[in-house]
């Protein structure tokens, strides 16, 4: 604010000098005075705050998987059936492929995508985890010897990493985020849709939950697994739903879940 400053000098008015005035106008230019600090927390902090994205965590934490009476499970096994072809033998694969684990053999892999919704025309993508095929004391006969490729099936076994330490665990935890779920609130959900990736002839398979040829208009809801995400007062879990779609079988001697997926098949 702008002050006009007058300056009365009293040596100069004469002696005995009376009605000395001075002219103040009566229109004087209005401002504000004191009013730093409320514009600063009415406007500028609230617009500043306006102006900064929200904080968003993107640390993610691990899942276990459990069944649903909380039993932890021990062992994931994604089966495969690729129009009967059930074995490694019939999608040609030798016995040397498996017994010395070539890299075609080794290379063959499972890929599960998981999305927000199983609506593809409004899904995302928000993970993958690749599966390669491991051999497990299943795959040995009574002499410790790798089993003929016609008797190893297209399983694709997970295993609790605190239970057999030397198994295939990769694929066993599901990671995501943590923020996105609160202390016994609603769960998350994800869908997954498989696809088998053959390195020794270089094709592809979609799979699909149903053993069932079906129109393709009624493959869409075939496409799918399902999978829960929870938060507990001791850690996150997920399990994967047997009643959303009926591939999933649940065994409570074992713990164990079989996933069974299907080369789709369309009529």
């Amino acid at each position: 604010m702008f002050v006009k400053e007058i300056k009365i000098n009293l040596s100069t008015l004469a002696s005995a000098t009376t009605a000395t005035t001075i002219n103040i106008p009566i229109n004087m230019e209005y401002q504000l005075v004191d009013q730093s600090e409320l514009v600063k927390t009415v406007f500028v902090d609230t617009e500043t705050e306006n102006a900064i994205n929200p904080i968003v965590d993107y640390e993610k934490t691990r899942f276990l998987p459990i069944d649903s009476n909380n039993n932890y499970i021990n062992n994931l096994n994604y089966v495969l059936n690729l129009s009967g072809k059930t074995t490694y033998a019939d999608i040609g694969f030798t016995d040397d492929d498996i017994n010395y684990e070539t890299e075609r053999f080794k290379q063959t892999f499972l890929n599960l995508s998981f999305y927000d919704t199983d609506n593809p025309l409004t899904q995302n993508l928000l993970s993958f985890i690749t599966l390669f095929p491991s051999l497990s004391k299943n795959d040995l006969d009574v002499n410790g010897k790798v089993k003929k490729a016609s008797q190893i099936p297209l399983i694709f076994t997970l295993e609790n990493p605190l239970l057999n330490p030397r198994g295939n665990a990769q694929g066993y935890y599901i990671y995501d985020f943590k923020d996105e779920l609160t202390l016994n609130g609603d769960p998350k959900y994800l869908y997954m849709r498989a696809t088998f990736k053959n390195s020794k002839d270089g094709k592809s398979t979609n799979l699909m939950t149903s053993n069932v040829a079906l129109p393709i208009e009624q493959l869409i809801n075939k496409l799918y697994t399902r999978y829960v995400l929870v938060r507990k007062s001791n850690g996150y879990y997920y399990e994967i739903d047997s009643t959303y779609s009926n591939n999933v079988t649940y065994s409570s001697l074992t713990n164990n879940v079989t996933i069974n997926l299907y080369e789709i098949l369309a009529t």
